[in-house]
């Protein structure tokens, strides 16, 4: 589900960083902002995102390995709204066990993330894929 049907998310990031780094290019005398000033502060949600990314990939290719496609395409998806790149499917096998803890693990771990993102959007981003994990794990 992306953030918002127009932009995408690093579109909208880009935007206001070229906004922000415009806006700070002017002190209030009108004299430029000195050589020395500070670049704009990365998204601070990024090593959030980038948490949440790993868990996923490892999620993903575990319920690959256990052969449920279905819960595997729903982290490929939940991977594609952050803007990351899906795992590479690597051969193995998983029990259901090992498979139901690792969900269990990942939907604690969605819910303290949406709960640490600073960026509204992306919080509601990450209860929900909290809730679909949720959804499946009553299936599993």
């Amino acid at each position: 589900m992306p953030l918002d049907p127009l932009l995408s998310r690093r579109a909208l990031l880009g935007v206001g960083t070229i906004t922000l780094a415009t806006l700070s290019g002017c002190a209030d005398d009108g004299d430029p902002a000195p050589a020395s000033a500070p670049a704009t502060s990365d998204d601070p949600d990024q090593d959030l995102i980038d948490r949440v990314l790993d868990e996923l990939a490892g999620a993903e290719q575990l319920a690959t390995a256990a052969g449920v496609s279905e819960l595997a395409l729903l982290h490929r998806t939940h991977i594609e709204a952050l803007d990351g790149t899906p795992p590479s499917p690597s051969p193995g096998s998983a029990t259901m066990a090992a498979l139901q803890r690792t969900e269990r693990r990942l939907q604690s771990q969605l819910v303290d993330a949406s709960l640490a993102a600073e960026s509204g959007g992306l919080a509601r981003l990450l209860a929900s894929m909290s809730a679909a994990v949720s959804q499946r794990l009553v299936a599993l």
